[in-house]
């Protein structure tokens, strides 16, 4: 009678394989955290899970290939302690394992209660194997050798941290997922070129790669394919970046060898890269634009007469410029060894504030010492009489312009070229 359920069980799973259809991936809502439930009962996850012994060996037998997945939901820069962080919602990899499909196997075929019934008419129904039947926690799972240990690392990173323990799914199909959730990761940009801050663009690159470089690569799954896809439509949109913008995101699996060129070790990882911006207009207009109305008004004081009380206006523009330089234009971005464009505006603004001032001065000296005349009397002086005088101021308007050319292409080739 036992060979005859036996074969009864047996029959069963054949017409669940022939029911079966592939995933249909174009349903997939590839940016949605899935979350998910055992099918099977207990007992049978635990009689699963006895007779799982993948990670004993601590070396794998076959080459096995990992189908990556993660949803990077946010990236933070805190550009004065030179630190990214990557927060991730979801990350997993995947592969099929044939022995486990025979596990499974094993410990359903001597069980024909009315609940496995009623699994098997879910999974026909569900016309995919691709279901969820039981789950475990990863870290002990590994720790007790039920499961291979891939060692998956971020390269570089200063820390990783996740809110949620990471679990081990069991699929009907023998499928094998390691799934984390809400994932912090750090890594240190102290690299980062700030010569053309505000207008800046970075580049980044984070990879996440095993530990095990024999038998193991890696591939991009179906679902993270159309995540990528989605992303490009939208611009990458979906991904919170306060105060930059994504400009491109490319994510591919990369193999390094190890060694030298005939070694048959290779680290293989999902690389990824992606080139940020600098959102730039707010600080054009809270800073980059009044140093420049400062520059030009500065400049035209030049063709205020002296008698005017010039002098004084000068001195109050460049007390302006430094007390605009010191409290509101205060940088975000560490010290650097270099100049940045924004400094290329800041000593502009001086080279032309204190010339004007400068010149203002030698003119004071001018009229005091070798014409003899005070401010307001040099009022009252005719036309002809300050000739020297008028010349001169020509020629300094002349003067400070070419100052003001001159200084800005200095920091232009210095910071472009």
């Amino acid at each position: 009678m036992k060979i005859i359920f036996r074969l009864l069980f047996f029959l069963n799973v054949f017409l669940i394989f022939s029911y079966t259809n592939a995933i249909e991936v174009t349903s997939l809502q590839a940016e949605k955290r899935l979350e998910f439930s055992e099918l099977f009962p207990k007992k049978i996850c635990d009689k699963i899970y006895d007779q799982s012994t993948f990670g004993v060996e601590k070396k794998l037998k076959e080459d096995v290939t990992l189908r990556n997945y993660f949803n990077l939901k946010r990236i933070n820069l805190d550009e004065q302690n030179s630190t990214l962080s990557l927060f991730l919602d979801q990350r997993s990899f995947f592969y099929t394992e044939p022995k486990l499909n025979l596990i499974i196997f094993n410990s359903l075929s001597d069980d024909f209660s009315d609940e496995m019934s009623s699994i098997n008419k879910k999974v026909i129904e569900a016309k995919t194997q691709k279901i969820v039947v039981c789950e475990y926690d990863l870290n002990k799972s590994i720790s007790e050798g039920k499961f291979f240990d891939f060692q998956m690392t971020f390269q570089d990173s200063t820390k990783v941290e996740s809110n949620v323990k990471p679990k081990i799914l069991i699929f009907y199909d023998g499928t094998i997922e390691y799934i984390y959730y809400d994932e912090f990761v750090t890594y240190n940009i102290s690299n980062f070129d700030y010569k053309k801050y505000p207008f800046d663009e970075q580049t980044f690159k984070f990879v996440i790669y095993s530990k095990v470089f024999e038998k193991v690569s890696f591939r991009a799954s179906d679902k993270f394919k159309i995540l990528n896809n989605e992303m490009r439509e939208v611009n990458f949109t979906n991904i919170s970046s306060p105060g930059w913008t994504i400009n491109q995101f490319i994510s591919y699996p990369y193999m390094e060898t190890l060694v030298d060129a005939y070694s048959d070790y290779a680290k293989h990882s999902i690389t990824t890269e992606f080139l940020i911006e600098r959102n730039s207009l707010s600080f054009v207009f809270k800073f980059i634009m009044p140093i420049i109305m400062i520059i030009m008004v500065t400049y035209f004081t030049i063709f205020i007469p002296f008698e005017f009380y010039r002098i004084s206006v000068c001195i109050t523009l460049v007390l302006s410029l430094v007390a605009f330089n010191l409290v509101a234009a205060a940088s975000k971005i560490p010290d650097m060894t270099y100049l940045n464009v924004f400094d290329w505006f800041i000593f502009t603004a001086y080279i032309n504030a204190i010339s004007v001032l400068i010149i203002t001065f030698i003119e004071s000296i001018y009229i005091g010492h070798f014409m003899g005349y005070g401010q307001k009397e040099i009022l009252k002086v005719p036309r002809d009489e300050k000739t020297a005088l008028l010349i001169f101021r020509k020629i300094s308007w002349i003067i400070l312009l070419i100052i003001l050319i001159v200084s800005a292409l200095i920091g232009y080739f210095h910071i472009y070229k």
